[in-house]
């Protein structure tokens, strides 16, 4: 039974329906997830259109043509081809719903090539052999229950909740893999009050996954009162589904004008640029592949950078650092940026080192901050933001703010999480600089050059933890030591009476 369509939807019941939707598809197809989103985007959108030519037709009034005007292009937010919707979907027969369907996300992504070209290329709803004729109507009546998907029903910010939600319990059932896609949205959430973005600002992710760092900003401006239609998003993505998930996550939050998210490989072939040097942004906010084999060292190793970005070589097997300074490079004059990294990258030589030197010196650090372990899928390693600024305040010249929020979690099923409070905690001493005892120090250039270029957290940061721990092993110390003089006093004494004795 479809349900009543001017009753609004809960988030719980969108998203349980959503998530029912992947039992649907489960052992039948590998990228289930692509296809359920694409699914739910064809039926959003074909709601939304049919909302758009309603309320086109009510201005227009009883004039001639006016079902062949209300289809114009300014009257909709996306194209419908006729004979593409939904419904005109549905009601085929159903040996020929899976063309129907191919054929309709292929019109959409014809009609709309700036938002959508490509995006629907990894799906074949027309494949018998792992969607049964039955099996595909079964589904596509599952999300025909849920009603008209328009905008009295479900609101932009809320379909866009439910799709990041269903992108995260994705990304946790694909264990190591999820990390490329997803980052956990409360981590998210942290980077962008770090950055704070303003009006007009130019927010670009350079690996951007699924676009929910860039949502995230977005989000952020929005709770701040903030214009969030004069913010402009852009993103590159490597790997092509995520790539066309992203885009659709766009749509969906109502961002798709606002946004541009390109294929291809940052290091490798950067898409966005200016003539041939890279464009530069107000913000640059990425989760980078931690520990990535395959960034490009063999190619950086035989010939030089064409864009100037790679001036140190990270390891083989440690690319991060390559990312960092591309996105060093990527900074307008007054840009600032926020950067998810593993720790090694914060104490280890070589060329990280070399890169760590140069941001020091340079003066772009404005603060490191330590997360709890274990909040990344695939990725148990601790990690810490790293925050830069090319136009720091004059009280934070020349020192960096260290912040261990390693304390900072609930564990949550198999995973930690980063709580509100934790992130409010380190927001106020990161925006008012305030020290505190255990969570939050400032170190001078000077100190951290002594340190040889050392950006660890702790390193600068004495938790009640450390400080416990190193007065436990001095105690032990102290008393192996006494053991042994013990020992040694025993055996003076036996000596001694061995020889009275004699």
């Amino acid at each position: 039974m479809t349900a009543d369509t001017n009753t609004p939807i809960s988030l719980r019941k969108l998203e349980d329906h959503l998530w029912a939707a992947a039992d649907l598809f489960r052992n039948k197809v590998s990228n289930q997830k692509d296809y359920i989103l694409a699914l739910l985007f064809f039926k959003r959108a074909s709601d939304l259109y049919a909302e758009e030519t309603a309320a086109a037709l009510a201005e227009l009034g009883d004039i001639d043509d006016a079902k062949e005007l209300a289809r114009d292009r300014a009257y909709h937010v996306l194209e419908i081809p006729r004979g593409h919707q939904w419904d005109d979907v549905r009601g085929t027969d159903p040996a020929a719903m899976g063309q129907a369907l191919n054929d309709a996300l292929s019109a959409i992504g014809r009609a709309n090539p700036k938002q959508l070209a490509g995006v629907f290329e990894r799906t074949d709803f027309a494949d018998e052999m792992a969607l049964p004729a039955d099996d595909l109507v079964r589904i596509v009546d599952h999300f025909h229950e849920l009603g008209r998907l328009n905008s009295q029903r479900v609101s932009a910010d809320m379909l866009g909740q439910a799709y990041e939600w269903l992108i995260a319990k994705f990304a946790a059932a694909s264990g190591k893999g999820g990390g490329e896609f997803y980052t956990p949205a409360e981590v998210g959430n942290l980077m962008a009050v770090l950055l704070d973005p303003q009006d007009d600002d130019d927010i670009h992710d350079p690996t951007c996954g699924s676009g929910g760092l860039l949502l995230q900003c977005v989000n952020h401006a929005r709770r701040q009162a903030r214009n969030t239609r004069s913010l402009s998003l852009s993103g590159q993505e490597l790997n092509p589904e995520t790539w066309a998930i992203a885009r659709m996550n766009m749509l969906l939050h109502g961002v798709g004008e606002a946004s541009e998210i390109k294929l291809g490989d940052t290091l490798a072939a950067p898409s966005f640029l200016d003539g041939n040097k890279l464009r530069t942004f107000d913000i640059v906010i990425a989760n980078p592949p931690f520990s990535s084999k395959n960034w490009g060292h063999e190619r950086f190793k035989s010939s030089a950078d064409p864009f100037d970005r790679i001036k140190h070589l990270p390891p083989k097997s440690h690319g991060e650092m390559a990312f960092v300074q591309h996105m060093i490079a990527s900074l307008n004059s007054r840009g600032r940026m926020a950067v998810v990294l593993p720790n090694g990258v914060f104490f280890r030589a070589g060329g990280e080192l070399a890169v760590r030197r140069d941001l020091v010196d340079g003066d772009l650090i404005e603060a490191v901050i330590q997360l709890p372990k274990d909040l990344f899928y695939g990725a148990m390693i601790p990690a810490c933001v790293l925050v830069c600024n090319r136009a720091k305040a004059t009280n934070r010249t020349d020192r960096i703010l260290f912040i261990d929020a390693s304390n900072g979690f609930e564990r949550r099923d198999t995973k930690n999480v980063l709580t509100s409070a934790a992130i409010e905690e380190v927001a106020k001493h990161f925006h008012s600089g305030e020290p505190r005892n255990g969570f939050a120090a400032w170190a001078t250039r000077e100190q951290v050059i002594d340190l040889s270029y050392n950006l660890t957290v702790r390193r600068y940061v004495r938790s009640k933890t450390s400080v416990e721990s190193i007065d436990l092993s001095t105690s032990m110390q102290n008393l192996k030591s006494a053991i042994d003089r013990s020992q040694a006093s025993d055996t003076d004494v036996l000596a001694l009476l061995a020889k009275l004795g004699g």
